[in-house]
């Protein structure tokens, strides 16, 4: 219990900036996706910006976390990688077998 009131403080103090046409175009465009039953296409589009907003526009804070650490940024791009390379995969996935 003590951990999770630790990250609760650690998070509560940190400011991310997510702009509000961004979340309205997001949401016009998953409600398009599944208006046409194009669910593998919306959840793409949902994960393609929450991949921009944790790890692209929110850049300067991870590297503000790692500093000048080699590892950790190390981390950062590894991770950063590998979620985009999942979600490019998936476009190529014609069933979920």
């Amino acid at each position: 219990m003590q951990s999770i009131s630790e990250a609760v403080e650690f998070l509560s103090h940190k400011v991310f900036f997510i702009s509000f046409g961004q979340i309205a175009f997001m949401f016009a465009a998953c409600f398009i996706c599944l208006l046409y039953a194009k669910y593998k296409t919306g959840l793409l589009l949902s994960y393609f910006f929450i991949f921009y907003w944790g790890f692209v526009s929110n850049r300067i804070y991870w590297m503000e976390l790692f500093g000048d650490s080699g590892i950790g940024l190390l981390m950062y791009f590894t991770s950063a990688t590998a979620i985009a390379l999942m979600g490019v995969l998936s476009f190529f996935q014609a069933d979920h077998r």
